[in-house]
């Protein structure tokens, strides 16, 4: 994981790249919040750029969980995931690389009726032993993971 953020931070030129933070949030009964994006229609985890008032990568991830789904989670300060990959996003219009740190996070209690934004098209709870199709890449693998590191 760490050699994938390391390649991306040593990498000459990266001015166009760009730093995304997302989050799989488990609740307590162990269903998992899955969002299904607009432009990709694939489930996966609520995510998001970076912004300049972040204060770390999971900070930023708890914002995105906010803005996207009205959720307050509390978010495991180490992250389970790195990758990258190049895509179009909402402020480009040519593929462009993206580092995504992937966070865990767990919400205790009856969780407040779902609020998808408009980046997502649907916003649901999942048994993670019945997930929707299509998931994006590695996304039933690390739901598995996220739920071991919120029980430790």
């Amino acid at each position: 994981m760490w050699a994938t953020a390391l390649a991306f931070l040593n990498a000459g030129d990266r001015d166009d790249a760009h730093l995304v933070a997302s989050v799989l949030v488990v609740e307590a009964d162990g269903r998992v919040l899955l969002a299904r994006h607009r432009r990709y229609g694939q489930w996966g985890p609520v995510g998001g750029h970076v912004e300049s008032g972040d204060a770390s990568l999971s900070d930023a991830a708890a914002r995105e969980l906010t803005e996207e789904s009205a959720l307050v989670a509390r978010v495991h300060p180490a992250p389970i995931d790195v990758h990258l990959s190049t895509y179009r996003c909402r402020t480009t219009t040519e593929p462009v690389l993206h580092l995504d740190v992937l966070f865990a996070a767990i919400v205790a209690g009856p969780t407040p009726d779902l609020v998808a934004n408009e980046e997502l098209a649907d916003l649901e709870w999942f048994d993670p032993n019945v997930l929707p199709f299509p998931l994006t890449p590695d996304a039933a693998e690390l739901i598995t993971f996220a739920a071991a590191t919120l029980q430790r």
